[in-house]
């Protein structure tokens, strides 16, 4: 009899500590309505070490200091989903001394929907690598006006470093609303390191550089980057379309560039240049895009560099030359070039 009460007492235990740890993981949701509010709720948040739903009430909230997601499990989102019925503003699309983001990712699974973020001295989202900051996802949103890259997805230094893996970006806006960037270091996506994201059904507007040189690509994977999809989406007037690796930093491979559209026809940009660009990525298809460029630069796509090999361009519709440089290979087939 004893025994039995005491596999009783003991089956108890177990059933309330089960049932505590997913009180603990369930999503608290938290509902805010200014920039105060919101400010509080982060950081009631991050003490309760994430699983947090904020829904963010239809305003303009202008934020000081930066929202900074340090814990796994946390949303933002607008209360009607649509992104321009809920504005972020930060500090100012101008230089700083200290690091000013609208908004900091330093956990996993984070998802940010139906907002609009604006305005910002670097990025307006930084997805921070080194803390192993995976399964970020931004959908329905639109990002505008940063004085460097709108979204930088960056990554720490050395070996056997964590990466920000697993991202999704899908049916956003990213854009500089004037039709011009405020200096060349700009760039749309601009992602280091980065393992399996999907980058699809977004529109890139004006990424363009006013002055001293090229801006970076509206969608740019680089410095190690492997097996990312870019596909579907649209990019016009900016500067380069869609880039993966960089001839000095560590090889990018594998991935897709398919099906997206990348269209310049505003002539005051001096510095238009191509639409796709391989540069030391391996093992890469792109096809099915449709490049059409009104400027002199003379080509649509580029393969560069000896370390891009086994590479497929092919389906693609263009008015530009394909082009091999620097000793780069690739099956080329069955594109189309129209004339203009």
């Amino acid at each position: 009899m004893r025994l039995i009460i005491v596999i009783h007492f003991i089956s108890l235990f177990f059933i309330s500590i089960n049932c505590f740890c997913e009180e603990v993981n369930e999503q608290k949701i938290i509902h805010v309505n200014d920039a105060k509010s919101l400010l509080n709720a982060i950081k009631k948040t991050n003490k309760r070490q994430g699983f947090t739903k904020i829904i963010l009430a239809n305003g303009v909230y202008k934020l000081k200091k930066s929202l900074r997601l340090k814990f796994d499990h946390i949303t933002l989102t607008s209360v009607s989903s649509d992104p321009e019925d809920v504005i972020l503003i930060g500090s100012g699309m101008m230089k700083t001394k200290s690091v000013k983001n609208l908004i900091d990712v330093s956990a996993s699974f984070i998802e940010i929907n139906g907002l609009t973020l604006s305005d910002a001295g670097n990025h307006l989202i930084q997805v921070h690598g080194k803390k192993n900051a995976d399964n970020f996802t931004l959908s329905n949103s639109h990002l505008r006006d940063s004085y460097q890259q709108l979204l930088k997805v960056t990554s720490g230094k050395g070996k056997n470093i964590p990466t920000a893996d697993f991202g999704i970006i899908k049916n956003c806006i990213f854009e500089y609303s004037k039709g011009i960037g405020p200096n060349y270091y700009i760039g749309g996506i601009d992602a280091h390191n980065a393992n399996n994201w999907l980058v699809e059904n977004n529109l890139f507007k004006s990424i363009a550089s006013p002055n001293e040189r090229i801006s970076e690509f509206a969608i740019h994977f680089w410095d190690g980057s492997t097996n990312n999809i870019v596909k579907g989406n649209t990019i016009i007037n900016s500067d380069r379309g869609i880039g993966f690796g960089m001839k000095k930093q560590k090889q990018t491979s594998g991935g897709k560039i398919i099906n997206n559209i990348i269209v310049h026809n505003n002539l005051d940009h001096e510095y238009a240049d191509v639409g796709i660009a391989l540069l030391s990525s391996p093992d890469t298809l792109v096809e099915n895009n449709t490049i059409y460029l009104m400027h002199d630069y003379p080509n649509a796509i580029e393969y560069r560099f000896s370390n891009t090999r086994n590479v497929i361009i092919k389906n693609n519709t263009v008015n530009k030359k394909i082009t091999k440089r620097n000793n780069a290979s690739a099956q080329v087939t069955n594109n189309i070039i129209i004339k203009n």
